[in-house]
């Protein structure tokens, strides 16, 4: 009776009551065995009790020291007594346990036993409890077929030895003669050669190579057919697809229709054409265990080993970590070992010597694990992998490979109950890695595995250098090309242009109230909104002398009194605000001392009035940290506010390089800003002065780009800013101005792309110099051991330097660009549609462009001895746990490993695998059907490094193999012996994966595409594309209709695959569009192969024959070839007399169809295409024979 591991106190003082009161009693078995039937015992009671209580009263474990896995056991009791007294319903404890008389129920846990089981019980102890002589207690686990050690077993002897063509065929014949069955005779060569075919490489063969085959009498023409076929790069693709059904292969899911990754990963792909490049070449299966289960820690210095360890990236669910680890322990367990991890997560094990704290220890080979991309050589750059955030997408990431490694090294696996991961049991010690110990994996020696530089730090690695130096020389080249191509055209522009402009300023006479220079207190700048924010900044730098004789002066203009501000920012590019002074819905609000960041109001305007028109002014304190503020109302001249502090918090324009004003307008506003004033005490000059006039300022323009101002990255939705006049202009004046704009902006076009010329190249340039600095400090610190300390720590400071003065020169080049990308905008048409959206983005890029300006001038001058490395550093030291993990399942004394290996290239062969439940080979698991064969098998794998293809050729040579698929009519004595086939009298045909069928359309059709590897193509493509089916994407959320209809692997668990006959089958090879297509492609192929000027009859014998021998890879009999004919001639009488069209015109909805893939016009063509799609449906087609 199952048990939860944890009694409670009353449960044991219930047991005790239960032994207690048992009596012991060693029955008569043989009386009671010829009294009664035993059969109420083999089939209801014995199976009731295996399925419900051996696990905690078996072989494996005896609580309160009772068994119930024999009649012996069940009389013999416990440590106090028998659980069955035959006869006596009230004395046997197990019938007042399992109906609860008894006081308390068992099982403890799960669903009661049925009505009909406590019945069955009931009858049973009734009629004596009787049990056959033959009954046995479970087997010793240690004493399990699968669990001994691997040795080669001597080939059996056999009478027959002309049957035999290979090792193989003696256990084969053996059980043959054992059991009186005669095997089939050999099948014909055609057959054979399609099976070979179909087996190895997954297509059929061509009829070229059909009659070459068949021409060929020597005896070793199908071994080197065989040899021939290993050695072709379809093989990998073929047995690739094989295994990844084992390895349960998924392209990335989760939300695919969203663009959003939670399971598999984007890439994983690569680990895809990983098992085909490594099948072709014949690479060990121990190796690719290897590879597969910790190549990052056995094998850290080589790329290309880490993109199969995609074997646990299939497993990742990102929005689980939990789910991740469980996965890869139960499918590490069922894919290389046959064992069954997933049953003991929150109990024992039943059937298997694996105990629930086992079931953590294996975890802990994973759990210190993540995720990280790396660089693939001519590819892009993946960048960092993205750690989980909530509510984010995750979009798939198409460059670079990923691999796990150990992320988190020091993190303990804990043991939980439930198998609900926060049910963590209290003040248990976490649990170190092992693999079970019945299997000795609790001997494992897990060593730290120190990991060499290019490992943990990728951008060492010398591809990557090579790749980034050629890229940023590149860049140099071509940022030289272009400066130096203009250069010479853009300076003869700007003198001309600045000629023009220099005569047009001296035709006006500086004393005509009409002139340029008179022109004065007439502009403005305007900021706008409705619904967003318009923000502008404006660099102060060193401009501005500050002490406590400093002043400030400005004008504000409320038209539509919202919320509109002035600050002074200590450091723009943060939006830091030191002082604030803010006009809103009629208040005038402050930061004041005392009060932090909490806007104070200091006076109140009548805010319907407008507009409004206030001057402030500011004497600055540094000492108190404030500024007094008067603040007047222009239009009666009375003050509202007068000497009051407001604060400043730190502002000191000396100490940063990034310091400076804000003028800002929030929703519903609009807002003028003009004079603002930076004066001395004194002094009849300020040290700053922003009038925002005519003509450094052009009416109707965004400031931003005049005088240093910006538009700020706050800014957002509709809100603008422009220069706007405040009061009227002559004619004159008009003219002169519209004259003096345009040559201006003239002068600025050119001036502005020779800056942005210039600076990328100096920028691109300073970029290539510092990377090779900083490679070369990099080398000498993390690759050579002898570099002295003082050399080293000159390369480094050499190094952050000219990386400082790089990324300077490149922010500068990035401003310059942003800032050309503006005026040009501006320059748009005013009826350009897209004019303002233009402006707005390139506003924005100026914005972040000079923002990181600042952060780079603020570097340079601070001259810190810091450079961010190359790339990315991972832990220098991995665990090594999952090495120790690989290592035990590939040491030949895992008895486990190479059997589950055979047994599905075995089933693979035949259809049918030795041992049926190729995942469990444990206790509950099936028999094998030839358990010396497998042992050898197992072996002569182990003993021939590994090599599939050396298990292969003994397997596809055989006789075996060879055989026919139809039991003749002298064979049928066979079927009474063994009707299912399970000894292989006979070869056992078996349909064809969904893959090979489709492939097979294809390559009959004589379209397929052999091209190799890439990345997965969307499954909704296989209608169009003609790639192998390995290459469309297969996960949980999709795969080809047409695939599916033919049963093709479920990725979540697909160890054998499955297969169904349904009525859709034939529809879908008669009617889809993927077999209609080809069908008549083929159709056209073949009678374009044929000489059309022979008569009639010898054209449709030529076609059947062709048709015949390209799709079944065989000659047609002479009954195929009649009713073919005869279909043919049929056929074409039909469509020459019908009425109907033979081509219905699409619907308005409908695309026309290409014309290569619409059906035949003429009878015959029709006829003829009508006997491919016949012969598409053919038994022999989707058959291994």
């Amino acid at each position: 009776m199952a048990s939860s591991g944890f009694k409670s106190r009353r449960e044991i003082l219930c047991l005790s009551v239960l032994w207690i009161a048992m009596v012991p009693f060693a029955p008569d078995l043989r009386a009671a065995e010829d009294t009664v039937d035993n059969a109420l015992y083999e089939h209801h009671i014995k199976p009731l009790l295996k399925e419900r209580c051996f696990a905690c009263h078996g072989v494996l474990k005896q609580e309160s020291s009772l068994r119930v896995d024999s009649g012996v056991h069940l009389f013999k009791g416990g440590d106090i007594g028998a659980a069955v007294v035959p006869g006596n319903l009230e004395e046997s404890w197990l019938y007042q346990a399992i109906t609860g008389e008894a006081g308390f129920l068992m099982p403890p846990e799960g669903d009661p036993l049925s009505e009909e089981e406590i019945a069955h019980v009931k009858s049973w102890i009734e009629a004596g409890a009787p049990i056959p002589e033959t009954d046995q207690p479970e087997m010793d686990p240690q004493d399990h077929w699968a669990f001994q050690l691997i040795e080669q077993p001597a080939l059996p002897e056999v009478k027959n030895t002309e049957w035999i063509e290979s090792p193989v065929d003696y256990f084969i014949a053996a059980k043959h003669e054992s059991l009186g069955l005669s095997p089939a005779t050999k099948t014909d060569k055609a057959t054979l050669l399609r099976r070979v075919y179909l087996d190895l490489v997954g297509l059929p063969p061509s009829r070229e190579e059909l009659h070459a085959f068949l021409a060929d009498d020597r005896p070793e023409a199908y071994n080197e057919v065989v040899d021939t076929l290993l050695d072709s790069p379809h093989y990998g693709e073929r047995w690739g697809r094989h295994w990844m059904d084992v390895w349960r292969y998924s392209d990335w899911y989760g939300r695919r229709g969203a663009n959003d990754m939670t399971n598999s990963y984007s890439t994983i792909w690569r680990w895809r054409d990983w098992i085909i490049q490594s099948l072709n070449a014949d690479k060990g299966y121990d190796q690719m265990i290897r590879e597969m289960l910790a190549a990052d820690q056995l094998y850290p210095g080589d790329r290309e080993k880490q993109v199969a360890t995609g074997f646990i990236v299939r497993n990742y669910y990102r929005w689980n970590y939990h789910t991740w680890l469980k996965d890869s322990v139960e499918h590490t367990g069922k894919a290389f070992l046959g064992l069954t991890f997933n049953c003991c997560e929150c109990h024992d094990h039943k059937y298997d010597p694996i105990a629930q704290n086992e079931y953590f220890a294996m975890r802990s080979f994973f759990e210190p694990l993540d995720l990280r991309h790396n660089r693939v050589p001519n590819v892009a750059d993946p960048g960092p992998f993205p750690d989980y955030v909530l509510s984010k997408l995750n979009p798939p990431i198409r460059d670079g490979q990923v691999q796990v490694y150990d992320r988190y090294p020091e993190k303990e696996t804990q043991f939980y109950t439930g198998g609900v991961e926060t049910n963590i049991v209290p003040d248990k010690p976490g649990i170190e890695a092992a693999g079970p110990a019945f299997l000795k994996g609790d001997k494992l020696e897990i060593t730290q595995v120190e990991l060499p530089v290019e490992a943990w730090y990728p951008g060492l690695q010398q591809f990557v250098i090579d790749e980034e130096t050629t890229q940023r020389d590149s860049a140099v080249k071509l940022a030289y090309h272009y400066y130096k191509t203009e250069e010479a055209s853009l300076l003869e522009q700007i003198q001309t242009r600045e000629e023009m402009l220099n005569e047009l300023k001296l035709q006006q006479p500086s004393t005509d109230d009409n002139s340029l220079a008179s022109a004065s207190n007439l502009q403005a700048i305007q900021l706008a909104t409705e619904t967003g924010r318009r923000t502008l900044q404006h660099g102060l730098g060193q401009a501005v002398q500050f002490d406590d004789q400093t002043t400030l002066q400005f004008r504000i203009r409320l038209i539509k009194d919202g919320l509109a501000s002035f600050q002074l920012s200590d450091d723009l590019a943060a939006g830091r605000t030191s002082l604030y002074l803010a006009f809103t819905e009629g208040k005038v609000k402050a930061y004041v001392p005392g009060k932090g960041t909490v806007e104070q109001v200091l006076a109140q305007y009548d805010q319907l009035e407008s507009p409004r028109h206030f001057q402030a002014e500011l004497a600055f304190d540094p000492d108190e940290d404030q500024a007094l503020l008067t603040l007047t109302d222009l239009k009666t001249s009375e003050p509202l506010v007068t000497q009051t502090p407001i604060s400043i918090h730190g502002w000191r324009p000396a100490n940063s390089v990034n310091c400076g004003i804000f003028i800002d307008a929030h929703s519903n506003t609009i807002a003028e800003f003009d004079d603002i004033v930076f004066s001395q005490t004194g002094n009849t000059e300020p040290s700053l002065n922003l009038d925002f006039e005519y003509p450094q300022y052009l009416p109707g323009n965004d400031p931003a780009g005049a005088q240093n101002w910006l538009v700020s990255r706050f800014s957002t939705g509709d809100g603008h800013s422009e220069v706007v006049l405040l009061g009227e202009l002559t004619p004159e004046q008009l003219a002169q101005r519209q004259q003096f704009t345009e040559l201006t902006q003239k002068v600025q076009t050119p001036k502005l792309q020779l800056a942005e010329l210039k600076t990328r190249y100096e920028g691109a340039t300073a970029e290539l110099v510092a990377y090779q600095a900083v490679v070369k400090s990099e080398q000498a610190r993390y690759q050579k051991s002898d570099v002295p300390e003082g050399e080293l720590n000159q390369l480094m400071a050499t190094a952050a330097d000219l990386r400082r003065t790089a990324n300077h020169k490149q922010a500068i080049a990035k401003t310059n660009a942003a800032a050309n990308a503006v005026h040009m905008a501006k320059l748009l048409p005013l009826d350009q549609q897209d004019r303002d959206t233009q402006i707005k983005t390139a506003e924005q890029a100026v914005a972040t462009a000079q923002q990181s300006l600042t952060a780079a001038e603020k570097a340079l001058k601070d001259g810190t001895a810091e450079y961010e490395p190359l790339s990315r550093q991972f832990p220098k030291i991995s665990t090594g746990k999952r090495a120790a993990l690989a290592e035990w399942i590939t040491a030949n004394e895992n008895p486990l490993t190479a059997r589950v290996a055979a047994n599905h290239l075995w089933g693979r062969h035949f259809g049918q695998p030795l041992v049926s439940t190729t995942e469990n080979f444990g206790r509950n698991g099936a028999a094998p059907t030839h358990p010396e064969l497998l042992n050898w098998l197992a072996s002569e794998l182990q003993q021939n490094g590994w090599s599939f293809k050396h298990l292969h050729r003994l397997i596809v040579t055989s006789q075996t193999y060879q055989q026919s698929s139809r039991a003749s009519a002298d064979l049928s004595g066979n079927k009474e012996i063994d009707r299912d086939n399970q000894f292989l009298w006979h070869y056992p045909g078996h349909r064809i994966e969904a893959e090979v069928i489709r492939d097979s359309l294809l390559k009959v059709a004589g379209e397929l595409d052999t091209e190799f590897f890439g990345q997965e193509i969307e499954h909704e493509e296989g209608l169009f594309t003609n790639r192998r089916s390995i290459y469309l994407s297969h996960h949980g959320e999709g795969k080809m209709q047409f695939l599916e209809m033919f049963d093709v692997a479920d990725p979540a668990d697909c160890y054998i695959r499955k297969s169904t006959v349904l009525p859709q089958q034939a529809l879908a090879l008669s009617n889809s569009e993927l077999a209609m297509q080809k069908g008549r492609q083929l159709a056209r192929r073949l009678w374009g192969e044929i000489d059309s000027g022979s008569a009639g009859e010898d054209v449709d014998n030529e076609f059947v024959d062709q048709a015949f021998e390209r799709i079944l890879s065989r000659p047609a009999t002479e009954a195929e070839r009649f009713a073919s004919i005869k279909f043919l001639r049929q056929q074409r009488e039909l469509f020459t007399t019908t009425e109907e069209p033979l081509i219905v015109p699409p619907t308005e909805d409908e695309e026309p169809a290409a014309a290569e893939t619409l059906p035949a016009t003429e009878p015959a063509a029709r006829a003829r295409e009508n006997l491919i799609h016949a012969l598409f449906n053919h038994t022999d087609f989707i058959t291994v024979r």
